[in-house]
């Protein structure tokens, strides 16, 4: 068979998972708009009172900042790895196992992401990212629950957590 009659490989498809923007619309832009009546309330009656209660409310505001920025790519699954946003790259041979671990609060569920790792976090990172000083203070969908495990909140992307399961056990070779 000559190599113009060969079916060409079909790349893995790369799934990326966002904040949900719903999700912080109504903190970060009802932050603003009580902040900007703080303000104007400042001006007038009770200065600093009123400024301590804008500034509080901002810090809010901004800290809610990801769900509605311009970047609110949060996680993305490829071939070469699982990147997580403020993090960096976890090879996929870093990963000892995945699970997806359902939690309900009356009829919502909440949905994490435990990754298990091979070796410690700080080792098991490839490109680890650069964050800037502000940045750092903002919300973040992941945390470290031990010295190799990370678990993701996906309650707060716009991806479905079925969706994230079938990805990973793509490239993972095996059901999670």
């Amino acid at each position: 068979m000559r190599d113009a009659q060969r079916p060409a490989a079909v790349p893995p498809a790369v799934l990326t998972a966002n904040y949900a923007k719903e999700k912080g619309e109504g903190i970060v832009y009802g932050g603003i708009l009580i902040a900007g009546v703080l303000i104007l309330y400042a001006i007038t009656r009770t200065p600093a009172l009123a400024t301590i209660g804008a500034l509080a409310v901002l810090g809010v505001a901004l800290y809610h900042w990801p769900f509605v920025g311009r970047d609110r790519r949060a996680m993305e699954i490829s071939p070469s790895g699982l990147v997580v946003e403020r993090l960096g790259r976890l090879p996929w041979n870093a990963i000892a196992s995945v699970e997806i671990v359902d939690r309900y609060l009356r009829a919502i569920r909440n949905a994490d992401l435990r990754i298990e790792l091979r070796r410690p976090l700080e080792t098991a990172i490839e490109e680890a990212a650069q964050v800037h000083p502000l940045r750092r203070a903002m919300y973040r969908c992941w945390r470290v629950t031990g010295p190799q495990q990370i678990t993701v909140k996906l309650s707060t992307l716009d991806t479905k957590p079925e969706a994230i399961r079938a990805a990973i056990a793509q490239y993972l070779g095996r059901a999670v």
